[in-house]
């Protein structure tokens, strides 16, 4: 996602002897459609739903440069930590990434993990696939022999 031919390319279709004031007017916007996604799903026809993709992605990012932070960049160099949180921001938001805690899973009513990131369910969901696949039938095996007539 290159922003600046975006943003360049949106001022380069302004017909006419645009104002500085309005080149600036397209700029901005282009910049805030290509780095602020809208607050509110307009395609939804349920309704306004948040948009909350970007504020996980911001929160995820924050909370890994806070630990990271001190290790990247400890002669007070601030270009390879701003780097690294733009590219970090950039994998997380891109991948949908978006951690649910243990607070968030209580007020859910979901129920609480084990202490395998697991619930109870989910636990006797995987054993009884492991124990249908034990039981299951072997394929069928051929053997050849390598013998001499």
């Amino acid at each position: 996602m290159d922003i600046v031919k975006t943003v360049a390319d949106a001022i380069a279709e302004i017909p006419g002897h645009p104002s500085s004031r309005e080149v600036a007017r397209v700029a901005i916007e282009e910049y805030q459609k290509a780095l602020w996604t809208p607050l509110f799903d307009q395609e939804n026809r349920f309704g306004m739903v948040p948009e909350l993709r970007r504020r996980h992605a911001q929160m995820l990012t924050a909370h890994i440069m806070h630990a990271i932070g001190d290790y990247l960049c400890p002669h007070g160099e601030v270009d390879g930590l701003r780097e690294a949180n733009g590219k970090l921001f950039e994998m997380i938001y891109e991948s949908g990434a978006y951690i649910v805690t243990d607070a968030d899973r209580q007020a859910a009513g979901l129920p609480m993990r084990g202490p395998y990131g697991l619930t109870l369910q989910e636990l006797q969901i995987m054993e009884a696939k492991r124990i249908e696949a034990m039981l299951s039938p072997m394929p069928p095996m051929i053997h050849v022999s390598n013998s001499v007539i």
